[in-house]
């Protein structure tokens, strides 16, 4: 099973309470029904699920002031002080994927990894591939 993202959010945020709300929409997805899913029965068994939860967020914000003359053709022509601007900018991702199943009977709990394939075989292929480089670039010196 692959990774399944889950909410993404991206806005542009222009002050810190805007900024905060952001956050706020980020740990809310860190609940605890985000993790362990409602159990499922099926005659004597019950089996709930864990995941794993990821969250990310990432904004800044930046602020310049001119120093120079407004033009000639303008309104304030001449006025000192002319130009400045600011803005921000915020983004993050919450991401989850199942990672256990915890099946529950009348004589015993037991939790079962859930394998990621997938993930695994990535791994493997892009560390072959780092030490192929590796060794390809030791045989030219």
């Amino acid at each position: 099973m692959s990774e399944q993202l889950g909410t993404i959010f991206a806005t542009s945020v222009q002050n810190q309470s805007e900024a905060n709300a952001l956050l706020e929409k980020l740990v809310a997805t860190a609940r605890p029904e985000a993790v362990y899913s409602l159990p499922v029965t099926q005659g004597e068994f019950t089996v709930i699920t864990a995941s794993e939860l990821y969250t990310s967020l990432g904004f800044g914000f930046g602020h310049g002031g001119g120093g120079g003359t407004a033009p000639a053709e303008s309104e304030t022509a001449g006025q000192e002080g002319y130009g400045g601007g600011g803005g921000g900018g915020g983004g993050g991702v919450a991401a989850a994927r199942p990672v256990a199943a915890i099946i529950i009977t009348p004589k015993r709990v037991q939790v079962e990894p859930i394998v990621d394939v997938t993930k695994i075989s990535l791994a493997f292929f892009t560390t072959f591939g780092a030490m192929l480089l590796m060794l390809r670039n030791m045989k030219k010196k």
